[in-house]
């Protein structure tokens, strides 16, 4: 790849100094290991570091992200810092056109700011949305397949809006949580909204809450889809599944191609005028 020039004004050697950019993407994550880096296989972290490197010559350079999403998931709006020292001026605007140049076709940055000192896209994050969606009807489109789950089984609409209720406020998820290789101290999470809107043969599930367990929003979607499928489901069921903390008590987590990162927000009730798009591949 060859280097792309920033400006004769930008290109002088200078003093080294530290920068803190602040990214929005947005990726389709179909052919990456997830975000988080992975030795040997290809994940959205890696390919972002490394064209950060190249551009600003800093092989040091670190970069965070809000959500570590899991293999296959998508985002809107991922949440990135990057701490770099470079020795030429930084406009984020150049290092937006520039990335966007170098990047596949399936990472694109939305936006690029300089972050305040201290800014952490994942510790200053109050909230996040998910959006997930699923395909109902018998025939799901080629171009729509691999962003929604296709489940073309009668549901039970009315009874899934009602577990979302029961879902919602602040609860012990461990029976909707997988970690697999630690030990979290605390496992109560608080949900905000578990909203479930019906657009044709098409379901759309937004949750919004505090923080998330690993793979804790594909975990309460499979379980309320089987919620869908049990015509003898009860409220009192899900308290159950609740108080068991527990994974095995819960259902099947849900496919990862439905989930996409919607929404970062790092207002205070930020959260409470947001309307999803829907689908969520339309709100770019």
């Amino acid at each position: 790849m060859a280097c792309d020039p920033l400006s004769p004004s930008d290109t002088r050697s200078g003093e080294p100094s530290p920068i803190l950019l602040h990214l929005r993407v947005a990726y389709d994550g179909t052919a990456y290991r997830g975000w988080q880096v992975q030795p040997h296989e290809p994940t959205v972290q890696a390919e972002l570091a490394d064209k950060l490197r190249r551009l600003l010559r800093d092989d040091s350079l670190r970069i965070e992200g809000t959500s570590r999403t899991d293999a296959g998931v998508h985002a809107l709006d991922q949440n990135v810092i990057c701490e770099a020292t470079a020795s030429f001026p930084v406009q984020p605007d150049m290092v937006r056109r520039v990335l966007n140049r170098w990047l596949p076709d399936d990472i694109r940055i939305r936006t690029i700011r300089n972050a305040p000192p201290g800014f952490s896209a994942r510790h200053d994050a109050i909230a996040k949305a998910y959006v997930y969606g699923i395909h109902q009807g018998a025939f799901c489109s080629p171009f729509e397949s691999r962003y929604l789950w296709h489940f073309p089984r009668t549901l039970a609409i009315h009874r899934m809006q009602t577990a979302c209720k029961v879902l919602l406020g602040e609860h012990d998820f461990a029976s909707f949580g997988v970690n697999p290789k630690r030990e979290l101290e605390n496992t109560v999470r608080t949900l905000y909204r578990f909203d479930l809107t019906q657009v044709g043969d098409r379901l759309f599930f937004c949750v919004i809450g505090d923080r998330f367990l690993y793979k804790m929003v594909r975990s309460l979607v499979g379980y309320v889809v089987s919620v869908g499928l049990d015509e003898g489901w009860r409220p009192a069921a899900t308290e159950t599944v609740l108080a068991a903390c527990d994974r095995g008590a819960a259902a099947d987590t849900a496919p990862a191609r439905g989930l996409f990162l919607a929404r970062v927000f790092f207002e205070p009730d930020e959260w409470l005028d947001y309307t999803p798009p829907l689908p969520p591949y339309s709100g770019l």
